[in-house]
């Protein structure tokens, strides 16, 4: 039972550290999507093909995912309010830095320069939080973190639309814009940084000295309680049940990058405009959220976690088959089919993280989720990388959307699959009874 005393301590730690950090995901989200709204106007003015804008859309990904790893190493030794701090610094450079790419190589370059700088920002923010919030309350800290970053869907057409409409301002392109205005706040937020974080309770001069003892008490207790109970690397990539969750992963992260880095161009080849299409891209974004926030609650109101990640993974399928076969049909039905898309593959995103710990058990679990993180990131280089391959190949974006449709759906598919895989591990049996009932 929560005491009023821990609610209030925790109310307190909420309100002086959840607003920054989850403001600083919403940047990193524009920083990191922006390209998308740039391409409607740059791959023009670079004489990219799609297939080389994928290529450098999907750039970042090459060193986000190599660099995961030593991120968190260094990490451990700087503390994670200073590693945050030099990390959002390096990120609103190479954004910015953005802005002045002169071709194809260059693209490439800057895009994997900052996959190296965003590549310890999650990991950070996730030990931070650890360090500041019991696990009793984490989960609800890192959904409004969560629920902020997915905002940045909404309001980053908007504001691409208009830096776009400054095309000419100063000599500077609509494009160039987007990564010198968006880049800028990443570069604020890092001296806010030593001001605003501190890296334990102990260093806060806002909690009293029985608030501060209490929570270190309750931290440390539970760092005691969860000493040695990680599934061993080697173990977690045998394991036959995270196999399939991580290609389920990978197969969704399909849907999410090629849609996400190419909806603004689908958007505009429908004979909107520039400032249109900022605003026509905010539509799937709110159905995003609202598919985020419908499943994660209904999941965690019933306990059952397999159809509520294989429906929003058929839904988001469907969607973006559906807009395969409308985009040179009716505007309005691809847009459509695009929020179907958007509140199916956002609504799977946050339920499917449940399920290594359903079918594993919380103690076997940590390390698969390592392993189904790192290499489902490869999706964030292969999609776009795949859309615009396509697009070059046929001229539209019809094949494209049906070919990772038809991804997505087979991710769902795959899900009841994972349950019913002997692992030498027993699955919780409320898991293996929603399987079962599959």
């Amino acid at each position: 039972m929560i005491t009023d005393r821990e609610n209030a301590v925790m109310r307190k730690v909420a309100w002086h550290l959840v607003p920054f950090v989850s403001l600083a995901y919403l940047i990193n989200v524009l920083d990191r999507f922006n390209i998308s709204f740039a391409a409607l106007t740059m791959n023009k003015a670079l004489s990219m093909s799609a297939t080389a804008y994928g290529l450098g859309a999907g750039a970042f990904f090459w060193s986000y995912v190599l660099f995961q790893v030593p991120a968190n190493m260094v990490l451990a030794r700087l503390g994670a309010r200073r590693w945050i701090m030099l990390i959002m610094l390096f990120w609103g450079l190479c954004s910015t830095c953005m802005a002045l790419v002169t071709d194809v190589t260059t693209f490439v370059i800057v895009r994997f320069l900052l996959g190296v700088a965003e590549a310890g920002f999650f990991p950070g923010v996730a030990f931070f939080m650890t360090r500041w919030f019991p696990s009793r309350h984490r989960g609800r800290a890192m959904g409004v973190f969560y629920a902020v970053g997915a905002s940045a869907g909404i309001i980053g057409g908007p504001i691409a639309g208009h830096l776009l409409a400054l095309n000419g301002w100063l000599g500077v392109a609509g494009w160039q814009w987007i990564f010198l205005a968006e880049g800028l706040p990443a570069m604020l937020f890092a001296a806010a940084c030593l001001i605003l974080l501190r890296d334990r309770p102990s260093e806060a001069r806002w909690l009293s000295p029985d608030e501060c003892d209490w929570l270190e008490a309750k931290l440390e207790d539970e760092r005691d309680a969860a000493a040695g109970k990680h599934l061993p690397f080697s173990r977690a990539v045998i394991s036959q049940t995270i196999i399939i969750l991580m290609l389920v992963y990978v197969l969704v992260g399909f849907g999410v990058y090629g849609k996400a880095y190419f909806l603004p161009l689908m958007i505009k080849s429908l004979g909107f405009s520039d400032m249109n299409v900022g605003y026509l891209t905010s539509v799937p974004a709110i159905a995003g959220v609202i598919g985020m926030i419908f499943f994660s609650r209904s999941s965690d109101r019933t306990g059952e976690r397999v159809w509520h990640l294989i429906i929003p993974c058929l839904l988001g399928g469907i969607g973006l088959v559906l807009a395969g076969l409308f985009l040179s049909v009716s505007p309005v039905l691809a847009i459509a089919s695009f929020c179907l898309a958007s509140f199916g593959i956002s609504g799977a995103l946050p339920v499917f993280w449940n399920l290594p710990t359903a079918f594993l058990g919380s103690a076997a679990a940590a390390g698969g989720i390592a392993v189904i993180n790192s290499v489902g990131n490869i999706s964030g280089y292969a999609a776009p990388q795949l859309v615009g391959l396509l697009r070059d190949l046929t001229g539209n974006y019809e094949i494209p959307m049906l070919v990772i449709g038809a991804l997505v759906l087979l991710s769902g598919m795959l899900v009841p699959l994972a349950g019913r895989v002997e692992v030498g591990i027993a699955a919780p049996a409320f898991a293996r009874r929603a399987v079962d009932r599959g």
